[in-house]
């Protein structure tokens, strides 16, 4: 399909379904049913077997409602629903739903919409998620994106309305919708975006309640009143009496929306013909039981989550039920914190979901081969009952409770921590889609490795590794591969939901009527089964890395450094001692290293496999491990970085069949406490001799000081921040440039590709912005112009674009993140529309790329990362054909890091302590990045300017540039 540059985000939700447009020049616009944002999830089936959706659906029901289902969403793990006179797959129900969203949205765009995000509730297992981008392609959208409810309802408020929440802060998003109640505390990561540490839901407490019992107070004073009227009211049987129940409950609905913004109201009983008036009072103290369960089981999540003293740092209202001001007034006592609502609540996850795409944070990159999408969220979250984002009730003004909104640029979701930007298909690969009778889709290759934990999600620890995730690349048309199967079948776990509901809405007071939906049939409880990961599946077959001289190897390894010499070597020492005569046989020796040397050495030969006489005895049997995240929300850099690791060593066993190295994974799952606990279980298992990771900064530091004591090395492909080489560690060690180097880098860009003759350095006020001010100064000298500092809390750049300005430079160097670098690049571009803009990874997220709204044009943004379709050693064909999608950043570096380690277990190296001093002389090639491996004292490279890429931001995406030259 075309890209027309329009996207849409859509709220599939219990009672109501939201859809948010947005236009290729940035500008959003819900789209409207009947006149209303709000449509109506519910589905009636025609006689002749058509189905109606919306409002035409509500409006049939009334007739005969054994043919209407008010919640499919519900229904999703059902298979079929009976209405009418068959069977009917839900798939079929959801893609109705859909269909009409998708009219719409062409409809007003006057094309299709290239893009589409959806959201489904944290805990929602993979095969509920398949059902749902099935449904959307079957009704004719893009296989869409999949993000978290809770995840686009914090993106919405970071970065629309501007609520600041620090990278590490913590937000609970307070979703009370229509039919259901779900609490979430989520994480701020590096990248601006957040992870979801925990989650709890009640499937019985929504806005249909508060209407329950709005109506079971009336019906305290007319129920013993003239004959049946109430009977009829609350079981109707005719077309009069169903009409009468439904007007009563819309005016309780209405009395309630209305309450939130006046004191009084009426409500108006049908048959009786009376109106009664009500107050905000008297709703408060009907609502009360329900908003004290939801605050109950927001206090449970933010428990579960573990934060210790880590403060909340803001919590947003969501769904069109949390307008009732008691429910502001509660969360504000027991959090102690004013949480922040805007007028149209309903709204906020369908338009989060647009700052989502492209996924998870990363810019698309120009020139990647395609893959298929992937959902954005991870497994089922910890939460005992099934979460929704559904919303209810017609928009009704109500002012913010706390908050002013600011310039809609502030922030985007998940990220990594100095990862780049996606590929254009996206980094987080969809479900793709399948026929609803076909069943789940296969892996392609044994190769595949499966997406979800092997244990229960529900023990997430707070503490989400930042996920600064990178800018999708650019690509061919994706092709649908089959990713690891995502069936049904009850693997390990807890269950994620409690009882199965049914029947009437407030089922804590007896009496209270049931909705009208509800008597077409009873609010279905779809209880949640238990949901596993499936399986690891072995993968094999890569090449070897080879042994001998400093140089790339045959199969893409790097050799082992000459720093610990092969025996003959010693006895050529030895001999030369002894006189001329033996010159001879020292000759003759060198010749035999000469061979068996590398190509630094102007010898071939290096595998191992085909020296006749090894120096060294190569260690075997031993293990490496990948310590990092590589499942849970937003895992999908640690997944494909944890592959590569995966396919060196296959690569690796393949040509050594003899000797072979085992894997062993250890699922940090991003977190502090999660890295401490499977730093420990590898320091336990005495056959793992070096780890790849961790990969992002928490995780480094959580588990540094435990290797560090049981002397197990650690190579991490990924971060580049440089209090991480100043701790002391011996064991800490990494194969891409620095924070420092990436500074120097940008200022020879600056030097030698842009010639700026007088350059302005703006930077933060953290470690981070004083490294670039202080690096990019010293290496541009005298055309190091104005200095301005900025405030990483700051909103409004206007003082600070005009000192750049009045300073009239050539070029600017940006030293700060990237919540910032959006509102600083946007400010500028307005005053300075042309001005070079150079800046470090930190602003190599997709949420750079989006939310500066193509002001970002020409931007360039260095990274230390290689574009995987660059990488040598076929890394990019092999990891496609391996896994079934294509690698993004950081996969290349992963598999290097491993080679290292492979070097040292064909060097001999069996033991942790040997290993740790192999790494301390070893001098090679990365066999895919081609870069020198040699670390220093503190374990960075030991280059002096280990090599930096340069990307350029173009449309929507970071295309490759060039590399930076030494």
């Amino acid at each position: 399909m075309a890209d027309t540059g329009f996207r849409l985000g859509i709220d599939f939700g219990t009672s109501n379904t939201v859809a948010v447009l947005r236009w290729p020049d940035g500008r959003t616009k819900p789209l409207l049913f009947d006149g209303n944002p709000l449509l109506p999830s519910a589905v009636y089936v025609n006689a002749d077997g058509t189905i109606l959706t919306g409002r035409d659906a509500v409006h049939s029901a009334r007739l005969q409602p054994h043919r209407f289902e008010p919640y499919p969403k519900r229904r999703v793990e059902e298979g079929t629903v009976w209405l009418g006179e068959r069977d009917v797959h839900v798939s079929e129900l959801i893609t109705s739903v859909l269909r009409r969203v998708a009219a719409e949205a062409e409809r007003v765009a006057g094309a299709k919409v290239a893009q589409v995000t959806m959201t489904h509730p944290a805990t929602w297992p993979p095969q509920r998620r398949q059902t749902l981008s099935q449904s959307a392609v079957a009704a004719g959208l893009p296989a869409p994106l999949l993000a978290s409810e809770p995840v686009a309802a914090a993106s919405y408020f970071v970065s629309t309305i501007g609520t600041h929440v620090p990278v590490g802060g913590i937000a609970v998003v307070y979703d009370f919708g229509a039919g259901t109640f779900d609490a979430s505390v989520v994480r701020r990561n590096a990248g601006g975006g957040f992870d979801v540490l925990a989650s709890e839901g009640l499937p019985d407490a929504g806005g249909l309640d508060v209407d329950a019992a709005v109506v079971a107070y009336l019906g305290r004073n007319f129920s013993g009143r003239e004959g049946d009227y109430w009977r009829r009211l609350t079981g109707p049987e005719s077309e009069a009496d169903r009409r009468a129940a439904w007007q009563l409950w819309e005016d309780a609905r209405l009395a309630k929306e209305m309450l939130s913004r006046a004191a009084t109201t009426y409500v108006h009983v049908p048959l009786f013909d009376e109106s009664v008036p009500i107050g905000r009072e008297q709703l408060e103290q009907l609502a009360l039981p329900i908003l004290n369960r939801t605050v109950t089981a927001t206090q449970i999540a933010v428990t579960a989550a573990a934060l210790g003293d880590r403060p909340v740092s803001a919590v947003f209202l969501v769904g069109g039920s949390s307008r009732i001001p008691l429910a502001a007034t509660l969360l504000h006592r027991a959090m102690g914190l004013a949480p922040t609502a805007i007028e149209q609540p309903e709204l906020v996850v369908a338009e989060g979901a647009l700052h989502l795409a492209p996924p998870t944070g990363r810019a698309p990159v120009a020139g990647a081969a395609g893959g298929a999408s992937s959902p954005i969220s991870g497994p089922p979250v910890s939460g005992r009952n099934e979460l929704s984002g559904d919303v209810s009730a017609a928009p009704v003004s109500a002012a913010p409770i706390s908050g002013q909104p600011v310039s809609p640029s502030f922030s985007m979701p998940s990220n990594t921590p100095h990862l780049p930007p996606l590929l254009q298909t996206g980094s987080m690969p969809i479900v793709p889609p399948v026929s609803p009778h076909q069943g789940p889709a296969q892996p392609v290759s044994p190769h595949h490795a499966p997406a979800q934990p092997t244990s229960p999600p529900a023990q997430r620890p707070a503490g989400y590794a930042p996920q600064q995730r990178p800018p999708v690349q650019p690509a061919v048309p994706a092709q649908p591969v089959s990713g690891h199967p995502v069936s049904g079948h009850p693997v390990s776990g807890h269950p994620v939901s409690g009882h199965p509901v049914s029947g009437q809405p407030v089922s804590a007071q007896p009496g209270v009527p049931m909705h009208p939906a509800a008597y077409a049939q009873q609010r279905p409880g779809v209880p949640q089964q238990p949901v596993s990961a499936n399986p690891a599946v072995p993968v094999s077959g890569w090449p070897a890395p080879t042994s001998a001289q400093p140089a790339s190897a045959p199969g893409g390894f790097v050799q082992p450094p000459p720093a610990v010499p092969p025996q003959p070597k010693s006895r050529v020492g030895l001999i030369v001692g002894v006189g001329a005569g033996a010159l001879v046989l020292m000759l003759a020796i060198a010749g035999i290293v000469w061979a068996v040397g590398g190509k630094d050495n102007g010898g071939g030969g290096n595998d191992p496999s085909q020296q006749a006489n090894p120096a060294v005895s190569p260690a075997c049997g031993h293990k490496i491990g990948y310590l990092g995240m590589s499942s849970g929300e937003n895992s999908d850099d640690g997944q494909m970085m944890r592959n590569s690791v995966k396919m060196a060593i296959d690569d690796f066993n393949a040509k050594n069949p003899n000797c072979k190295v085992d894997f062993k994974e250890f699922d940090t799952t991003g977190t502090d406490e999660g890295s401490t606990a499977k730093a420990k279980l590898a320091v336990e298992d005495s056959e793992v001799i070096g780890v790849v990771g961790p990969i992002y900064d928490n995780e480094i530091l959580a588990a540094g000081k435990i290797l560090d004591d049981a002397s197990l090395s650690m190579i991490t492909p990924f971060a580049p921040d440089e209090k991480l080489a100043k701790q002391g560690w011996s064991v800490f060690h990494r194969v891409i440039g620095s924070d420092e180097d990436q500074a120097r880098a940008g200022a020879r860009y600056i030097k030698n590709t842009l010639k700026a003759k007088k350059t302005a350095i703006v930077y933060d006020d953290s470690d981070y912005g004083t490294i670039g001010r202080q690096q990019v100064s010293n290496k541009l000298g005298p055309s190091a112009g104005q200095f301005v500092q900025i405030r990483e809390t700051d909103t409004d750049f206007t003082a600070a674009v005009k000192q750049v300005t009045d300073s009239n430079p050539d070029a600017v160097y940006f030293a700060g993140q990237s919540d910032d670098g959006i509102l600083f690049v946007k400010a500028l571009r307005a005053a300075k529309p042309n001005l070079p803009i150079v800046g470090s990874d930190k602003l190599f997220t997709q949420s750079f790329v989006t939310k500066t709204e193509s002001k970002a044009e020409g931007v360039i943004v260095t990274a230390p990362c290689i574009p995987s379709n660059d990488a040598g050693a076929d890394y990019a064909s092999k990891y496609q054909g391996a896994f079934g999608e294509k690698s993004s950043y950081y996969g290349p570096e992963a598999y290097d890091a491993t080679a290292v380690f492979l070097a040292g277990f064909q060097a001999g190296k069996g033991t942790r302590e040997e290993m740790l001093k192999f790494l301390s002389t070893y001098n090679g090639k990365g066999p895919t990045t081609g870069r020198q491996i040699k670390f220093n004292g503190s374990g960075n490279l030991s280059a002096g300017d280990p090599v930096i890429w340069a990307y350029k931001v173009q449309s929507t995406y970071m295309v490759k540039d060039s590399v930076i030259a030494p």
